[in-house]
């Protein structure tokens, strides 16, 4: 694996986005599954001994209360949602999947086997690409199609992985985070897209590691809202929002959530969008 060669967005031929939008915003909610007994992610780093029962009811409580309170605000607002989704929770949580297909407009992301056991870093390339082939066929099974894009669990590639998940069949990743557009990502055998995340604009950043209170978590979104909008009305630009079920999802941010977006939808010329959108969107303008 290379990173991908330098480029100057100064340089670029001018994106354009639909309807003349200045940033393309697509709202990324992750639902995911951890394997009870195994490390995950932690809001008490003091309570991670097995049975680690206070941090795996706090990311439990995002699939049993948090993501439906996200499915209700993102209705309400008319906002269509990107879901990066562990292929464990089809077998999982059937009723959150249910939903997910009740939504014509949403994307699903697929994001590895489950969020703390199936990583890909270290796997010969055989089991990678059994890995990506398993996780494909899951969504397979329960979406009735093979998703486009793809984005790894925590970032554990391989020097295979974008080799691997292009011979899958994978189009897009959303793994690179060096750009405000999307841009292609060459490979010996082809190319996929990457359709840039962002962990600043990403709540685990804002409210685990920066201990960020809620006002100032939409403050944090909303000002970089406002600088790419404006950078936007002459080259446009792309903003990832990362939401988690089981931080965006409890109560005492999910209004937060609704002051961001309702900031954004007050500003004319902008798309919301998914990271499929963005794919389908780009592989039909010349981009450089």
């Amino acid at each position: 694996m290379k990173p991908p060669p330098y480029s100057a967005i100064v340089d670029r031929k001018l994106l354009g986005w639909p309807d003349g939008a200045h940033v393309a915003v697509w709202p990324m909610l992750a639902v995911e599954h951890f394997v009870w007994g195994k490390p995950g992610t932690s809001i008490q780093p003091l309570l991670t001994e097995h049975p680690e029962v206070a941090n795996w009811a706090w990311r439990d409580y995002g699939n049993r209360v948090g993501v439906w309170r996200l499915f209700d605000l993102f209705d309400e607002l008319e906002v269509p949602l990107t879901i990066c989704l562990n292929a464990e929770v089809c077998q999982q949580y059937p009723r959150i999947v249910d939903a997910i297909k009740a939504h014509s407009r949403w994307a699903v992301l697929p994001h590895g086997l489950n969020n703390n056991t199936a990583g890909h870093r270290g796997l010969p390339r055989a089991a990678e690409l059994r890995l990506i082939e398993q996780t494909l066929a899951v969504m397979h099974q329960a979406f009735g199609k093979i998703p486009t894009g793809f984005m790894v669990p925590n970032w554990s590639m391989t020097e295979d992985t974008f080799e691997l998940l292009l011979e899958a069949g994978v189009r897009y990743t959303t793994d690179w985070m060096n750009d405000d557009q999307p841009y292609w990502y060459e490979l010996p055998k082809g190319k996929l897209l990457n359709v840039p995340y962002n962990l600043e604009t990403n709540d685990f950043t804002l409210a685990l590691t920066a201990r960020l209170p809620g006002p100032e978590l939409a403050r944090a979104i909303v000002d970089h809202f406002d600088v790419l909008w404006q950078e936007g009305e002459r080259h446009g630009r792309s903003m990832a929002i990362g939401i988690h079920s089981f931080i965006s999802g409890q109560p005492v941010r999910t209004r937060y959530v609704r002051e961001y977006l309702q900031h954004m939808k007050a500003r004319d010329k902008t798309w919301f969008t998914t990271s499929d959108a963005i794919y389908e969107w780009i592989v039909r303008q010349p981009i450089g």
